[in-house]
């Protein structure tokens, strides 16, 4: 019997079957099915599946349970620590994927706690790898970072923001710390331009971008306190 379940902010039309989810396959499902391939070879469990094409064409893929929060919101360090160790995990296990080309890693395109699936609270894997693509690191790090601490949310002081995005970076352990504002500044940049995205989505993105300068003196001094206490 087929159950619709919510996945993510922005798919729609998933269906789950026994152990598994089926969702129409996209202009960019070729590239997903072959990365999915390869993260299973890799020993990577923070992704679904591929399994195949059903009867009705559309992809099969292994069913991960747990919760996928519905929007952004406040998460524990221990959280966001275990979020950034598990997209440093996806990473690293990309860098022997052909289909990289000659960027430096696959970036999951989207990686934020909306297309994440929680166990006992704690990130355990990512899902929605539509937007996957070549690319580096610092991408992806930053378009995570600004989601996951939800930066241009008024309910949290810049400097406290500026201290969880330096944990947020080590975490990660493969960037440096001093990058992450500037990573973060530009993937606000691209969402707000991004041909394509729907218009609520890029004056969002707008208006984290307008938060994150306007306090990014004091989203700084959190970053370089948080340096020295690391360091």
């Amino acid at each position: 019997m087929e159950k619709p379940i919510q996945s993510g902010r922005t798919v729609q039309g998933i269906e789950r079957v026994d152990d598994t989810v089926r969702r129409a396959i996209g202009p960019r499902s070729a590239f997903v099915h072959e990365l999915l391939r390869h993260l299973e070879e890799r020993a990577f469990a923070g992704a679904p599946k591929y399994l195949g094409l059903d009867s009705l064409g559309r992809e099969s893929l292994s069913y991960i349970p747990g919760d996928v929060p519905p929007d952004l919101g406040s998460f524990s360090a221990e959280q966001l620590v275990r979020a950034a160790h598990l997209l440093c995990e996806l990473h690293d296990a990309t860098v022997t994927f052909d289909g990289r080309g000659a960027q430096e890693i696959v970036c999951h395109g989207d990686a934020s706690p909306c297309n994440c699936v929680f166990q006992d609270g704690g990130p355990i894997a990512f899902i929605d790898f539509d937007a996957a693509h070549p690319g580096q690191r610092r991408d992806d790090v930053g378009y995570a970072a600004w989601l996951w601490l939800d930066l241009g949310n008024e309910d949290l002081a810049p400097a406290e923001q500026g201290r969880r995005v330096g944990e947020f970076v080590a975490a990660y352990g493969k960037m440096e710390i001093v990058d992450a504002l500037p990573a973060i500044l530009d993937a606000q940049t691209e969402l707000s331009q991004r041909r394509g995205a729907p218009s609520p989505t890029r004056e969002w993105a707008q208006h984290c971008l307008q938060w994150a300068r306007q306090h990014h003196v004091a989203l700084a001094s959190g970053l370089a306190s948080m340096r020295q206490t690391a360091f």
